[in-house]
């Protein structure tokens, strides 16, 4: 039988996948909401697989946080990603975080049922139009990983890309102002660019690699 964790801070969607994965057979099915009890739960239980938001409690991201932690507990636990994140960029950084699956909360519930069967029996799961973003963001990573840009830097100048100001990176990222002009700064020494208008026109000649 198999075990699964489900980490959602939405009780619709927690209440909607432990239906699916009942009619499937999958038990038991252990429950949290956040961060805190969500790395409780898994040390006590170890279930086969864990099925994570990103999103948690208002903690943007703070579910990445989580897998990282529960991959160092045990490296071979199989992590199915169910996310409304389509941001190529955020998706790279979970696969990169060693999750088997993703899937977005948009999508239809067989394609749930699917990948949680894949990843549970050791394969992985990744939508086709997700894959190719993807591998677009891949190459462009090399290449900007060449300047020496960390994850971060790249995230943030995929939101400048969009025309975000330093304002809503920080809220939309969960970090503070002046990490944002921080990052900013360190980019335009890499990328050998003087200010910030060269900063955002670099990332629009690049925004086919680091945006969806």
């Amino acid at each position: 039988m198999t075990s699964a964790l489900l980490i959602d801070d939405h009780p619709m969607m927690l209440q909607g996948c432990r239906h699916l994965l009942q009619d499937i057979g999958v038990d038991p099915i252990i429950e949290a909401t956040d961060v805190r009890t969500g790395h409780g739960a898994f040390l006590r239980h170890r279930p086969d697989v864990v099925i994570v938001d990103l999103t948690l409690a208002g903690d943007d991201l703070g579910g990445l946080s989580l897998i990282q932690r529960i991959i160092q507990a045990e490296r071979k636990t199989r992590i199915l990603v169910l996310s409304m994140h389509n941001d190529p960029t955020i998706v790279k950084r979970a696969l990169d975080s060693g999750v088997a699956g993703y899937v977005l909360k948009d999508s239809p519930s067989s394609e749930f049922v699917a990948a949680f069967q894949k990843v549970a029996t050791g394969s992985t799961h990744l939508s086709h139009e997700i894959a190719v973003q993807v591998a677009l963001l891949r190459n462009k990573s090399d290449e900007l990983a060449s300047k020496n840009l960390t994850d971060r830097e790249i995230q943030i100048l995929s939101l400048l890309a969009r025309g975000n100001n330093y304002d809503q990176i920080a809220t939309k990222l969960g970090i503070s102002y002046s990490t944002v002009t921080n990052a900013c700064s360190s980019m335009r020494t890499k990328l050998q660019v003087r200010t910030l208008a060269d900063l955002i026109r670099f990332a629009l000649q690049n925004d086919h690699g680091i945006t969806h």
